[in-house]
């Protein structure tokens, strides 16, 4: 299944300063203990916001992944399918 998902933290919590769960997220060995894929992570730095899509059994495999940053926000996670599989148009 593929997933966007979305972690959301106040300027008071950003991890700039103590890094750690980020940086254990972006450990592939992390990504992989969760079952999950991880085909783009991105940053809005001033919105304090990061975007995620992964790949993923099921949304469980997800949430275990952002286990380290959801002391200091929120996540949102959302299962998604590609526009050809949701309209059934071949390429």
């Amino acid at each position: 299944m593929l997933f966007i998902a979305t972690h959301t933290h106040q300027p008071e919590s950003c991890p700039v300063e103590h890094p750690l769960p980020v940086h254990q997220m972006a450990r592939e060995d992390h990504a992989k203990e969760c079952g999950v894929k991880v085909l783009g992570a991105y940053i809005a730095s001033p919105q304090h916001i990061l975007y995620f899509v992964l790949e993923a059994p099921d949304p469980g495999s997800v949430a275990r992944y952002f286990r380290p940053l959801m002391k200091i926000g929120t996540a949102q996670i959302t299962p998604v399918q590609t526009l050809q599989e949701a309209t059934g148009i071949s390429q």
